[in-house]
């Protein structure tokens, strides 16, 4: 492969393995800020092009995978230098922390034998020089770890051939010039010791006009006057707080939780892969069963994690709870006393990855919203989160996300069946379907269907749905106290801008079963790059569903059907009475071309039935 951009691509991609990189921070990889029309079809060419490298190499064909909104590169924890480096750097600390210096010295050199030069050296751009800077300045930290761990060992005559021509390169980083005037000391080398400072203090006055730091004008002192000194603390690892605890903060089983197996199995593959921390997004609808799907899997990884499991519920559509107050309950589920919590939200996170660094933690985060300071709740080590959210959060560089629709209609039966009674459901199936499909086979709705039929044990299931068939407002029929669908709705609909709520309202009263790019464009307020920017925000919250066939006048997009009853609804109301009429003639005035085989009929009527995937819905 030549020095072009599937390099960049490659790279941006390797310091993300493991994770979904979305297709926007590829863009901005290769091209900044000016990116052609074309670019997302040239990153796909550029993907194509690296999986047939890699085939031809001998790779597995699959290393690349394509995700929902980006691509992920798959490779075991030895297979990058950048892991099997933290890895050998974490064994190191432990090591130094357990008092056994001599190996801790030999992990910290193995760990530094994985740098063979500058990081990405063959690609320019600002992805490359962030990346050089990070690892030069990760490098230097844990080669200063080694060389106090070397002076504690009193190994300083050998630590002066490596600590000289560092400080000749770099004579303001402070502690690599105690490092080399302790040598020098310690190995009666007083005069060269003091040089050592004299050049460093002369380098920051001519670069910076600023003194040496007290720390380094008190070791010249010491020198000066011929003290001793005591070798510089060996690195130890943060200790456990008397009394830690090994928290289990996850809610109970949901005893009837029904389905979801293969998405069960790729979340927990997932977060059981190890290397850094994993990040897994549940994202989807109100009422899909995120949360309860999240408990599941976390409870079956229990084993997985000895060193505890965290839940916060973040309210994130409803009464958002800051990360600050977040970090406080996880501190003291660690046993952390009051009095040692800081006040401010990055010491209590720089606090909370000191105490995880060297744990295996699972941390879920329930109904996590777009605007929470997220990256402050992250843990250090080989820990893996998994939150939930309404909308999209692949935002977040490096995390994984699953869209949660509603349940197959097998499962979404089983579910049903277990809270009306199995014998009562398939005495009836075929109303038992209609009754599932008028819930848009979300979860949250068949509950509270399954929880009114129970509380009516004489109801018949056929006449329940001729009640749901006949109702306008039958997402209230489909709610029982908690189990409230529309008030879940009504928490995502509040968070849309005015054009995007309006639009979603437009497009509800469209008579069709996928609305065409161009019909959005029709019947929206605004001009069609717009109107595409307000259909993505409609996606991103999953208030729509980009349709999965593809079409020859474009991206389709569809409604779950109770979310569709839900927003014609609130047009009735909202819109008034002739708004339906508005719709039917803005896609009648369409420029012809632009309509394709769309067969539209018109705009919803409150009059007239629908069929919504084979049931009749008004």
């Amino acid at each position: 492969m030549g020095r072009n951009r599937q390099l960049t691509v490659l790279a941006a991609l390797l310091l993300n393995a493991n994770r979904v990189v979305p297709v926007s921070s590829l863009i901005d990889a290769v091209w900044r800020s000016d990116p052609p029309a074309t670019a997302d079809k040239q990153i796909q060419t550029c993907v194509w092009r690296l999986r047939n490298a890699f085939a031809a190499a001998g790779g597995p064909v699959d290393l690349i995978e394509t995700e929902q909104g980006g691509y992920r590169i798959r490779l075991d924890e030895e297979d990058l230098d950048a892991h099997a480096f933290e890895k050998a750097v974490r064994r190191a600390r432990a090591l130094a922390a357990a008092g056994d210096l001599e190996s801790a010295s030999a992990e910290y050199q193995r760990a530094l034998a994985f740098y063979r030069g500058q990081p990405l050296a063959d690609i320019s751009g600002p992805l490359t020089y962030a990346v050089a800077a990070h690892w030069e300045e990760r490098r230097f930290s844990v080669l200063e770890e080694w060389l106090d761990i070397g002076l504690t060992l009193g190994r300083h005559a050998e630590l002066i051939s490596e600590l000289k021509p560092l400080v000749a390169e770099y004579p303001m980083r402070e502690r690599l010039c105690a490092q080399l005037m302790t040598a020098l000391y310690q190995s009666q080398r007083r005069a060269e010791a003091l040089a050592v400072y004299r050049n460093s203090r002369l380098a920051q006055i001519k670069n910076l006009g600023l003194e040496p730091s007290t720390g380094l004008q008190e070791l010249h002192q010491k020198i000066l006057a011929g003290e001793p000194i005591a070798p510089p603390p060996a690195v130890v690892a943060h200790q456990p707080w008397p009394g830690a605890k090994v928290p289990a903060q996850l809610p109970p089983r949901i005893k009837d939780f029904t389905g979801r197996r293969d998405l069960l199995q790729r979340i927990t593959s997932d977060l059981r892969s190890g290397g850094e921390p994993r990040v897994v997004a549940l994202a989807g609808c109100g009422g899909t069963g995120k949360t309860a799907l999240a408990i599941h899997a976390g409870l079956a990884l229990q084993q997985h994690f000895p060193d505890g499991q965290l839940y916060a519920d973040l309210r994130g559509h409803t009464d958002p709870v800051h990360p600050q107050e977040v970090l406080n309950g996880f501190l003291d589920a660690f046993g952390v006393p009051e009095h040692r919590i800081p006040a401010g939200l990055a010491a209590r996170a720089a606090l909370f990855r000191s105490i995880t660094a060297s744990k295996r933690l699972l941390i879920v985060l329930d109904d996590v919203a777009e605007s929470t300071r997220y990256e402050a709740l992250l843990p250090s080590g080989e820990s893996a989160v998994l939150c939930t959210g309404r909308a999209s959060l692949l935002k977040i560089p490096g995390l994984t996300e699953y869209r949660v629709d509603g349940l197959p209609t097998d499962e979404a039966l089983d579910l049903l069946a277990s809270l009306a009674g199995v014998e009562r459901v398939f005495a009836e199936v075929d109303s038992a379907r209609r009754i599932v499909q008028f819930c848009g086979h979300l979860p949250l709705a068949i509950r509270a269907a399954g929880a009114r039929l129970r509380a009516r044990p004489h109801c018949t299931l056929s006449s329940f749905t001729d009640r749901l068939a006949t109702r306008q407002d039958r997402i209230a029929e489909l709610s029982i106290g908690s189990l409230d669908m529309g008030a879940r709705l009504d928490t995502t609909v509040e968070q849309l801008s005015p054009p995007a709520y309006r639009l979603w309202l437009r497009l509800s009263m469209c008579d069709v079963e996928s609305v065409p790019e161009w019909m959005a464009s029709a019947v929206s307020d605004r001009p069609g790059e717009d109107t595409q920017r307000l259909l993505d925000a409609l996606v991103n919250a999953h208030l729509l569903a980009v349709t999965q066939d593809r079409a020859p006048d474009g991206p389709r997009y569809s409604f779950n059907p109770l979310v569709r009853d839900h927003a014609r609804q609130r047009a009735a109301t909202e819109l008034g009475a002739l708004a339906g009429q508005d719709v039917v003639e803005r896609i009648a005035l369409a420029p012809p071309g632009r309509k394709g085989s769309a067969g539209v009929s018109g705009a919803f009527r409150p009059d007239k039935e629908y069929t919504v995937h084979g049931t009749q819905a008004v």
